[in-house]
């Protein structure tokens, strides 16, 4: 007896053991592991070199998955960090750069009397070696530029003190396509957009799924010979007006109304304005036709034709609008 004990006692200690997890076979399947949370991998680190709330002109770097992008940052005196201030793109144009575009299609007086923040993205070059916002149109680019706006956001809604219902962006000719492109495609929404002398490009129009009704504005010449008005196949370009009346059908618009101004004999340009009213949530759509203009940026001190001011037209269009649509 006291030898079966003992092979009692041994057999329920193995047995124990098993149950416990020290065994496979023979564990007991009412016991289950508990089971692990799997852990989310880490959001890749976006650095920059900018100080917070930092006012100027600013050089700017931002690095993110081994990548450098720089851009030109431009913060008013009239700058308050204590106040939420409204954030506007400037995008340069084929071949060109965040320099140029800063002077050429200069928004920085319009900053410095409306306080809202200014930067200018610069592009990396497409296969030809000319820097190029990637739209799939012309060129051809292996760079995720809208990646790389919704990382330069990021950075500065970290760094500044800014009103992320209030973010717009404007841009020429590339930076016009570019404009469209991100309103289709950017996963935080632009409160407006104004192209100057840019379009969309097939693959953007066809594959276009704005995340809410965008006000647009488009500013064209008559005679851009490098965006014609009426598009070009060869190089993925849509015609104006079809990019207006895509614009007219997402924000629920009416059919246009034109207003020609009184003109003068002898007058080389002239504005024709097409305005798409009653849209969805108080907005319109304009399309500024200016006679007499070639590829350029009116208004411009580089140019001589002054009118329409399109620095001061874009910030008239933009103060009315914030994501949600009519400012009251």
């Amino acid at each position: 007896m006291i030898k079966i004990s003992n092979l009692c006692v041994t057999l329920l200690a193995a047995q124990l053991l098993i149950s416990c997890g020290g065994g496979g076979r023979g564990s007991d399947p009412s016991i289950q592991p508990t089971p692990t949370t799997p852990v989310a991998p880490p959001t890749p680190a976006i650095s920059s070199n900018l100080d917070s709330q930092a006012q100027g002109t600013i050089n700017g770097t931002i690095n993110y998955e081994g990548i450098d992008r720089t851009f030109i940052l431009y913060v008013p005196s009239s700058f308050n960090s204590s106040s939420k201030h409204p954030l506007v793109f400037n995008f340069h144009g084929y071949g060109s750069n965040a320099s140029e575009q800063m002077v050429y299609g200069d928004l920085r007086s319009q900053a410095d009397a409306n306080g809202f923040i200014l930067v200018h993205p610069e592009a990396l070059n497409d296969i030809f070696g000319k820097s190029y916002w990637n739209i799939k149109g012309w060129s051809a680019s292996v760079h995720d530029d809208v990646k790389f706006v919704e990382n330069l956001i990021n950075v500065l809604m970290d760094k500044y003190s800014i009103n992320a219902e209030r973010i717009y962006s404007t841009g020429m000719s590339n930076g016009g396509f570019f404009s469209f492109h991100l309103a289709c495609n950017l996963k935080a929404s632009f409160a407006a957009v104004v192209s100057v002398t840019g379009s969309m490009t097939y693959d953007t129009f066809d594959n276009c799924n704005p995340r809410k009704p965008t006000p647009v504005m488009q500013i064209h010449g008559s005679l851009d010979a490098t965006v014609p008005y009426k598009g070009l196949d060869a190089l993925n370009m849509k015609a104006i007006m079809d990019v207006m009346e895509y614009w007219k059908v997402n924000n629920g618009c009416d059919d246009y109304t034109l207003s020609m101004p009184d003109i003068l004999p002898g007058t080389p340009s002239w504005t024709e304005t097409y305005r798409y009213s009653n849209c969805l949530n108080g907005t319109e759509n304009i399309h500024l036709y200016i006679q007499g203009a070639g590829h350029i940026w009116p208004g411009s001190i580089y140019e001589s034709i002054q009118s329409p001011d399109t620095s001061s037209s874009i910030w008239s269009f933009f103060l009315k609008y914030d994501i949600n649509g009519l400012m009251e």
